[in-house]
């Protein structure tokens, strides 16, 4: 028998499902249960329940944020009412994939750079020579690329070379400004539009959560640079691997705690998404 799958993709089982070892072939004991908590929509997955219930978004009064940054960027945006998730695909570029000299946070990759004096300073992991570049260093070059007027606002490179070197013998090169672009103006459109939504802005937020490996280690302000988050640095808190904490809260609980609705937004079907995407494409200007 043949299956076939086509966008939007709706999984036919989201509510909790539970096994046993045997069910699975797990190497466990006869009397554990596994228990998958309820995933939210076809691209918004158990992880971010977890991460509502890590952060308390969905306890308050007052609404906030969710934004687990990776290459599927997955946004919430809620309060004690009710939440709105969204998926919206990033691409790789927060994690340095489709970087040219691109490579995961090791040893001798830049994780962070700074402007001193109009010179580049880079932090390299391991503190030895440069190998490559990874998301956080990435997002911080072409912040101080910007801020220098080494990097336009369109994203090109201004000396036309189309190259923008970052510590010998790292540089990143057109394409590559254009991927984390990309990435950003994806998370960005889909953010404006989930606030839409809600008929909020910005300033009804109380708080910004980023999660995620990529977000845990981005420095907030080269994101609000860059554009990939548009709101204040005071509302917005690194907030760790959620994902994992609030898998840990449910394991500790004996059943998922109440929460109140929440709905996923599909931004593939939302016509308005285009022209989003495509408003966030540029980069602030300084």
């Amino acid at each position: 028998m043949s299956s076939h799958s086509h966008v939007p993709f709706q999984s036919p089982h989201l509510g909790e499902q539970q096994f046993t070892p045997r069910d699975l072939a797990w190497d466990l004991p006869a009397d554990c249960t596994i228990r998958f908590a309820r995933c939210i929509g076809g691209f918004v997955g158990s992880d971010i329940l977890a991460g509502i219930i890590a952060t308390g978004i969905a306890n308050g009064a007052g609404l906030s944020a969710l934004i687990d940054l990776g290459t599927n960027g997955e946004i919430a945006i809620g309060n004690r009412h009710g939440v709105d998730c969204a998926s919206t695909a990033a691409g790789p570029a927060f994690e340095a994939g489709a970087i040219r000299m691109g490579m995961r946070a090791v040893t001798g990759a830049i994780a962070y750079v700074s402007l001193d004096h109009g010179t580049l300073r880079a932090t390299v992991i391991g503190d030895t020579s440069p190998r490559g570049i990874c998301g956080s260093g990435v997002v911080d070059a072409v912040a101080a690329g910007l801020r220098s007027g080494a990097i336009l606002s369109n994203g090109r490179v201004a000396n036309g070379t189309k190259l923008f070197p970052v510590a010998p013998p790292v540089a990143l090169y057109q394409a590559d400004i254009r991927e984390l672009q990309l990435a950003k103006a994806a998370i960005a459109a889909g953010f404006r539009l989930l606030l839409k939504r809600l008929a909020a802005r910005v300033r009804d937020l109380q708080s910004i959560h980023l999660a995620g490996a990529f977000g845990n280690y981005v420095q907030i302000e080269s994101a609000i640079e860059i554009g990939l988050i548009e709101a204040p640095h005071a509302i917005i808190h690194a907030a760790g691997n959620t994902a994992l904490r609030g898998a840990k809260m449910l394991l500790l609980a004996a059943e998922e705690p109440p929460l109140p609705p929440i709905e996923h937004v599909s931004l593939a079907a939302d016509p308005a998404f285009q022209d989003e995407f495509a408003n966030c494409m540029a980069f602030p200007r300084a």
